[in-house]
């Protein structure tokens, strides 16, 4: 258990140290841009994170999955070209779609947002797709480490971007996209050099091949509408919220959403940990540490959430400054809902590992189906508050779900025992 955490250590240190980083950008361009401002930067990086989700089709997981079942990574080879081969299929189609979606109605879909940064976010999108992709493949392999080194890397270069850009010469939100551009390229194609090299070093040729692209597609299938479920009940809310009730208390929300990131590291770095390990030793042997790990880190968490609720009115000030006083009550509230995210994300590994797609994606989708629905409901009668209310009801459905698969893992564990004797 000891070894578990120093390794989540390292990898949370190097999310701690983006998510820093990522704050420090918070400050600076709500200073610059006001809410306002974060409020476009908010909605045109929800647009194209949407984009990311939808087409990337969960296949990162899914290659989990399938080298979980490969020890030796034979396939590793055959796994990495058609990974590659679908990242460009995929982003070419989301292009399309992006561009068609605009052409038809610009006013309506992607309304009030200003052309040039919009095109300069969707440039992000093959490189979001990849590192989903990327960073799954290191993890199956053990080297989430090279995944931290390159996050770091990125990071402070799209920090160090946005201070020249948006700071220095005043490029406003178009700054701030091709800031997150540039350390988005650094993140995803900064690993993409030791995959190769492993390949090579196992005898393998990277290239396509039907079976694992048919393999990975059929994965997909059953598992994507996990995804797009999550981003229902996570950012759509931030969508909805600009339509109705403009930038400035989609600038608010988005603050707030994003500080919450920053108590997640910790539950992220531990279920990139157990990926791992589930893929080197299986995912019953790995069920004793996840186990543990949800039982610690949700005790923090409480800890965390009293913590922050006490300070949040002068630290929220004192990070986005005095015109951002309005997301501190809405902020205390949604820190209740950082037990059933971190339930929902330490728990990831067991679904996955165990195969459970169809379950996973059709429990994630009632519940992404039952937020967005809430969200359109409440958010033009409430505006921020509505999306508060929604945000908290789903994660309370989130924690009695997970919490019925704590309840699976622990009779498959006695019942395997039970055989053994």
């Amino acid at each position: 258990m000891r070894d578990l955490w120093a390794t989540i250590a390292h990898t949370s240190g190097a999310k701690i140290y983006s998510l820093l980083i990522g704050l420090f950008t918070i400050s600076l361009t709500a200073r610059l841009l006001g809410p306002e401002g974060r409020g476009q930067v908010a909605t045109i990086t929800t647009w194209v994170a949407m984009f990311s989700t939808i087409t990337y089709l969960s296949l990162g997981q899914v290659a989990l999955h399938r080298m979980a079942d490969d020890r030796e990574h034979k396939r590793f080879g055959s796994l990495l070209g058609s990974l590659l081969l679908l990242a460009v299929i995929l982003t070419m189609t989301g292009w399309l779609v992006a561009l068609g979606l605009y052409w038809t109605n610009p006013k309506g879909v992607f309304k009030g947002i200003e052309v040039f940064p919009l095109f300069v976010g969707f440039l992000a999108l093959p490189f979001m797709i990849w590192e989903q992709y990327g960073s799954s493949l290191l993890m199956g392999l053990e080297h989430i480490r090279t995944y931290n080194r390159y996050q770091v890397i990125g990071r402070t270069v799209s920090v160090i971007t946005v201070f020249i850009l948006v700071g220095s010469l005043g490029f406003g939100v178009t700054g701030v996209m091709e800031s997150n551009l540039l350390g988005e390229i650094i993140i995803a194609m900064g690993g993409i050099g030791f995959l190769f090299a492993f390949a090579r070093s196992k005898g393998l040729t990277c290239r396509p091949n039907k079976a694992e692209i048919k393999a990975l597609l059929s994965g997909a299938l059953k598992l994507h509408f996990n995804a797009i479920g999550t981003f229902l009940f996570t950012s759509a809310n931030i969508l909805i919220l600009n339509h109705y009730h403009g930038p400035e208390q989609t600038g608010y929300f988005q603050l707030v959403t994003q500080l919450l990131g920053v108590f997640m590291i910790i539950p992220q770095a531990a279920t990139m940990v157990i990926y791992g390990k589930v893929a080197k030793i299986g995912v019953n042997a790995a069920w004793k540490d996840n186990k543990c790990l949800l039982i610690q880190i949700n005790l923090g968490m409480i800890v965390l959430i009293v913590i922050a609720a006490l300070i949040s009115p002068w630290g929220i000030i004192l990070l986005a400054g005095e015109s951002f006083r309005p997301a501190v009550e809405p902020f205390q509230w949604m820190l209740l809902g950082l037990i059933g995210m971190t339930f929902s994300t330490v728990m990831a590994p067991q679904w996955i590992g165990r195969g459970y797609f169809w379950q996973a994606a059709a429990l994630t989708l009632l519940l992404g189906i039952i937020n967005f629905v809430a969200n359109l409901w409440l958010i033009p009668q409430f505006g921020i508050k509505g999306a508060v209310y929604a945000f908290l009801g789903t994660y309370v459905f989130s924690i009695l779900s997970n919490g019925g698969m704590v309840i699976h893992c622990n009779r498959m564990i006695r019942e395997l025992n039970n055989e053994s004797h």
